[in-house]
């Protein structure tokens, strides 16, 4: 007999999973195809039991509990102004399991045997680019982080996932501070400076 309340929260909004006289719970709802001998909390909404995932009370379709994992949250100085929150809970990570990458509770059209995340958001697989989750028009062969939220591929410059018109990818440096610099031109925080 499993008593107890297994539960993680962020924020007084966020909730919780419980486990009571061998049933599991997402706040007062019952979930009743959760095994509750199996049933582990991940975190960040996430649950699983021996044959299902769980984000929010809410099974996820197609993922592989034995394979799945949550990565443990990576810090960023630049990420807290561009992560997305809901009810005070974070859902700006990416996860993969065997068959499937997802961010947050979005499952995105990537290879998981390829992908990996960059850094600030960034993350990559063998034909595709993405940011917090979208895929952006970029060349994932010569795709790179650099600093302060700008990247750059072999054709173009972005800055958090937006491409900078105009920009000289095979010269632009940053340079520090949210400035960076071409050949041409000088940028602050992405936009080119007058």
């Amino acid at each position: 007999m499993v008593i107890g309340l297994v539960g993680w929260s962020m924020s007084s909004f966020a909730q919780s999973y419980r486990i009571d006289r061998g049933r599991v719970y997402f706040e007062r709802e019952s979930m009743p195809y959760a095994d509750a001998r199996t049933f582990v909390d991940l975190g960040c909404g996430y649950a699983k039991d021996c044959d299902n995932v769980y984000l929010d009370g809410r099974v996820l379709e197609y993922v592989d509990p034995s394979s799945f994992r949550l990565k443990p949250h990576s810090k960023s100085h630049f990420r807290d102004h561009y992560d997305s929150y809901d009810h005070g809970r974070r859902y700006d990570d990416y996860y993969k399991s065997d068959l499937n990458v997802y961010y947050g509770d979005k499952k995105i059209d990537a290879s998981p045997s390829s992908f990996k995340e960059i850094g600030e958001g960034y993350a990559k697989d063998a034909f595709n680019v993405f940011y917090h989750g979208r895929k952006i028009d970029a060349s994932a062969g010569s795709f790179k982080l650099l600093e302060g939220g700008y990247a750059k591929d072999a054709f173009d410059v972005f800055y958090y996932g937006k491409k900078i018109e105009g920009a000289s990818a095979g010269t632009f440096k940053y340079t520090g501070d949210g400035y960076a610099k071409d050949a041409f031109n000088d940028y602050y925080r992405g936009r080119r400076l007058e």
